[in-house]
């Protein structure tokens, strides 16, 4: 497990200082668009450099796998943490740019990275800075993230239509070394630094959270990956392409700003419960037809149902101890292999239909523990 150290103080205007704020959350939004921007921009990838889906699925493998690991890297004092990884953001964006069909696969897995490490040594800053609301704390976070993704594929590919699509990657990375720049500047000096591994912390996690995170990161990635370019295959229109990745990211951010709302936030047993359930009933209904109508509102509501999940369980994570960094891992890795799985599927059976059973089924799986981690939770109250 990784450690943090107990004790911290922050400089440059406190630990709630708005210039301080303000650049976390900015830079927690270009983090957004970045992660939306590689499942918007695919079906132009897939031609660009003629991959099957299988190869999609190792592309997105290996981007969730470089943001996985960029939670390992989130060490030391974080604000210097925080501006690596948006240098790191903004070269594999370059990269990404510039890269053939073979070297694409090394740029996403660097630009991967850079996002993990922006996203973890933010959210860790930030869960320490009101423990005991932890759930409102990350649920505002992970709003202004949803917000980034939201915009995202309208960005993606009415950028890549008017202009190109190396213009919009070199338009984010301006974006992050922008960011690296004021961050360099203002961003909270957190003394405590993130240390080496930590025997034994992980069994204070109960074991259900350990296999509800990375199905909650999984159908997320999954699902926001893949919609656009089953959209485009159903032989919709660029605006339904455009709509459906859009939705479904806007279904997230609704949610999310309901969550982050002590008066409006549904109770977190209840949570634990609809969330997956509505998750469920979304791809079934995307799946069960090809109509305009059908497809955007099963994307609306999967993102409504996938929206409070990641902040909720994270949250639930982080009472147990400091020893924080491998739930980040833990749901990169879900991140990383549900993508990969449904490419790997598809490419199978000849159809993204089918391979878009694999989140299906990771809903399905967690509405069933879902149900006992409501269980429990009632149990502990």
């Amino acid at each position: 497990m990784i450690g943090i150290a107990p004790q911290e103080t922050e400089d440059r205007g406190g630990p709630g200082g708005p210039a301080s704020t303000g650049i976390l959350f900015a830079a927690f939004l270009g983090a957004g668009i970045g992660a939306a921007l590689p499942g918007a921009m695919l079906p132009l990838l897939l031609a660009r450099w003629s991959l099957t889906d299988a190869q999609a699925g190792g592309l997105f493998f290996l981007f969730f796998v470089g943001s996985a690991s960029g939670a390992l890297l989130s060490r030391g004092l974080l604000s210097r943490s925080i501006v690596r990884g948006c240098l790191t953001t903004a070269l594999g964006a370059v990269l990404l740019a510039l890269a053939s069909r073979l070297a694409a696969f090394v740029a996403i897995t660097a630009y991967g990275v850079g996002l993990g490490i922006v996203m973890t040594s933010i959210s860790l800053l930030q869960s320490r800075r009101d423990p005991a609301n932890r759930v409102v704390q990350m649920a505002r976070l992970n709003l202004v993230w949803s917000i980034g993704a939201c915009l995202g594929p309208s960005i993606a590919l009415r950028g890549a239509a008017a202009f190109s699509p190396q213009a919009m990657l070199y338009a984010l990375s301006a974006y992050f070394l922008l960011a690296t720049a004021v961050a360099s500047r203002w961003a909270p000096n957190a003394n405590a630094a993130v240390v080496g591994p930590s025997p034994g912390r992980v069994a204070g996690i109960p074991p259900l959270l350990l296999l509800l995170v990375p199905l909650a990161t999984g159908i997320e990635s999954a699902a926001g990956g893949w919609l656009a370019t089953y959209s485009k295959r159903s032989g919709e229109t660029l605006g339904v392409t455009v709509g459906a990745a859009t939705c479904f990211w806007a279904g997230m951010l609704f949610s999310r700003l309901l969550q982050s709302h002590r008066q409006t936030s549904v109770p977190k047993r209840w949570m634990l419960i609809l969330g997956p359930s509505a998750m469920s009933v979304a791809l079934i209904l995307v799946l069960s037809t090809t109509t305009p109508s059908a497809i955007l509102t099963g994307a609306l509501l999967l993102g409504l149902g996938v929206g409070p999940m990641y902040p909720l369980l994270l949250a639930l994570a982080l009472r147990h101890g400091e020893g924080r960094n491998l739930i980040f891992v833990i749901a990169g890795a879900g991140a990383s292999f549900l993508p990969l799985l449904t490419g790997l599927v598809s490419g199978w059976a000849g159809s993204l239909r089918t391979g878009l059973g694999v989140p299906l089924l990771g809903a399905l799986t967690m509405t069933c523990l879902g149900w006992a981690q409501s269980s429990f939770e009632r149990r502990e109250a």
